[in-house]
Formats: C-alpha cells, sequence, structure tokens
C-alpha cells in the first residue's frame, strides 16, 4: 500500500471515529436538557481554566529548555512559539502532525538546532516523562479514591506502563550508546546499501544529540520536576469546569478525568481529537453519577476551553514568527515517511 493511500485511510478512519462517537453522544439525547445546562453554568468559573492551561503552554516551552540546554541553550520565545505552533497544529491537522510541526518550527527559527534532535526530545518528553507522570497520577488517585476501575481500565493502564518501558529503554539507548544503536537498528536490514545503513546512522547520531539532557542528573531532575507540575496544573484546571456545572466531585475526579482524557485522545480522530475527547469525558462523569446531558455539555465546553485558547495561540506566533502552516505541514509529512 502506498504512503499516500496509508494516510488517507488514516484521515478517513480518524473522521469515521470521531462521527461514530459524537452519534453515540447525541443520540437519544434531551437537547432541551443540554441546552438548560448550558444556560445554566456559571462561566466566569472558566477562567482560571483557561489560565491554568496557558500557563501550562508556558510551562511546557520552559521545560523544554532545560532538555535542550546540552546542545545550545534557546530563547524562550522561540520555543513558546514552537510549542504553541505544534498544539495549534494537533487542533487543526489531520495525521497527529503538531509534534512534527512543533520540532519543525523551532529547527525553522534555530538553524543551530537540528529537526532530528527537536524530534528526539519532544519524543522522550511526550512518550516517557508526560507518560509516565500520568501512570503515576493515576495510580495515586486510585489508590485514595473510590473511582470504579474497569477491567478494561486495567489493561489500558498495563499497555500504557508497557509502552512507557519501551520508550524509556530507548531512550536510555540512544542517549547512553548512540553508535551501539545506530549498529544495532542496521544490523538487522542486510538488504540495505551501506550508503543507507550509514545515513541511518548519522540520523541516530543526530536523534541522540536530543537526548543528551538525560546524562546530567541535575538537568533530568529539574526536567522531571517541571514535567509534575504541568500534570497538576493540568488536573486542576478540570476542578474550575466542575464548579461552572455546580458538579459536586472531589478533587480527585478532575485527576482520573484528566488520566482518561489523555489515553481516550490516543484514538484515532479527527483534527482537534472531536469525539474522542467528548466519550472519554462523559463516560468519566458517568462514572461519577453524572447525568448524560449534563455531562455532555461539560464535555463540549472543557474542549472549547482548551481548544480555542491554545489555537489562538498557535496562530498568533505563527504569523509573529513569520512561518507558514502549509510548509511545516509539508515538511512533517515528508519527515514523518
Amino acid at each position: 500500500m502506498k504512503l499516500s493511500t496509508r494516510r488517507t485511510l488514516y484521515v478517513m478512519v480518524g473522521l469515521a471515529i470521531s462521527v461514530i462517537l459524537l452519534w453515540l453522544l447525541f443520540r437519544n439525547i434531551n437537547f432541551a436538557e443540554l441546552g438548560d445546562a448550558l444556560a445554566k453554568a456559571n462561566y466566569w468559573w472558566l477562567l482560571p481554566n483557561i489560565a491554568m492551561i496557558i500557563f501550562t503552554m508556558y510551562q511546557r516551552a520552559y521545560r523544554w529548555r532545560f532538555m535542550l540546554k546540552p546542545i545550545k541553550i534557546v530563547a524562550f520565545s522561540k520555543l513558546l512559539a514552537a510549542t504553541c505552533i505544534g498544539f495549534m497544529a494537533n487542533n487543526v491537522l489531520p495525521l497527529r502532525l503538531g509534534e512534527f510541526v512543533r520540532g519543525y518550527s523551532l529547527a525553522s527559527q534555530d538553524k543551530e538546532i537540528s529537526k532530528s534532535a527537536s524530534l528526539a526530545s519532544i519524543f522522550v518528553e511526550r512518550m516517557v516523562f508526560d507518560l509516565v507522570a500520568l501512570l503515576l497520577i493515576f495510580g495515586a488517585v486510585l489508590a485514595g479514591s473510590s473511582f470504579p476501575v474497569h477491567e478494561d481500565m486495567k489493561e489500558g493502564t498495563y499497555v500504557a506502563i508497557m509502552i512507557a518501558l519501551v520508550g524509556i529503554l530507548f531512550m536510555l539507548m540512544f542517549a547512553l550508546r548512540p553508535a551501539q544503536a545506530g549498529e544495532w537498528m542496521t544490523r538487522y536490514l542486510p538488504f540495505l546499501p551501506e550508503a543507507a545503513k550509514e545515513k541511518i546512522r548519522g540520523i541516530v547520531m543526530k536523534f541522540s544529540r536530543g537526548l543528551e539532557f538525560i546524562k546530567d542528573t541535575k538537568i533530568l531532575s529539574w526536567v522531571m520536576l517541571q514535567t509534575v507540575i504541568i500534570w497538576v496544573f493540568m488536573g486542576v484546571s478540570n476542578y474550575f469546569v466542575f464548579q461552572a456545572f455546580g458538579f459536586d466531585l472531589p478533587l480527585s475526579a478532575s485527576f482520573v478525568l484528566l488520566v482518561v482524557v489523555s489515553v481516550s485522545i490516543l484514538v484515532p480522530s479527527s483534527p482537534g481529537f472531536v469525539g474522542v475527547y467528548h466519550y472519554g469525558t462523559v463516560w468519566t462523569l458517568a462514572s461519577y453519577g453524572i447525568a448524560k446531558e449534563q455531562a455532555l455539555s461539560f464535555a463540549l465546553v472543557l474542549h472549547a476551553a482548551q481548544y480555542i485558547p491554545i489555537t489562538a495561540m498557535g496562530f498568533y506566533f505563527l504569523k509573529k514568527e513569520h512561518l507558514s502552516l502549509k510548509k511545516l505541514e509539508q515538511e512533517s509529512t515528508a519527515g514523518e515517511a
């Protein structure tokens, strides 16, 4: 199957999943009660929620600065711009290109940071640090709350733990022994010509540059602390939206919602995680006894409170840095290949 065909298929599957989940959510819904819940919400509570969401964007850029410190001390403004552009791209582009767009955006602004190193730091940030932080938060919440743990949730947690462990192993291998990692990767590709193998080894060496911060215990500890701060703020931000709708739920429910939604958006969907985000939110609130109409109204508002500010920030920095979203998308698609 051609690469373009696979991409088209992935986009179509994602759109289909979003449409199906939206149909399930709105099927048999009482629109009068849905509208009533939206009308009665106290939207002033969204202000601290949005403020925390924006803060986490700054915090992500700040954390990224430490991850890239062994290569170069990058200007915070460039990191913030690339971070916002990347998250915006996930909201408006198909194929989950946001992480690629983020890496290429930084490389376009600072020529001393290679695309490979930038993408490596993003990979380890998202697939290792963020994932491990979510698992720790989820474990702590489940240990101290009465949230009903379903069997499928346990299985999903086990899968996430395995992914995190594999990510950590790859991270350590690439960071500590990049040359050996390159040799190991090409050893099992005997059909490739030597020139292609050499190119792979070169990519691995460039990729490992983005992981050099792991060798510095002080920087590593600081990155871990910043990761905890980011996810704590993300979890607490949900609580303010609970208040907006008058939900009498514990703070722990905010973090359960955070974890479930974070896992839900891994499922292929339309840009902006439409459907999967809302379904995960409604499912979580239903587990706490919230009626479907109230849960769905909450999901719509929570998603909008994150989608609109992040997307607006991304387009602002895109214009400010004189970058082209279309060009970044093309580079990302080529890089993904």
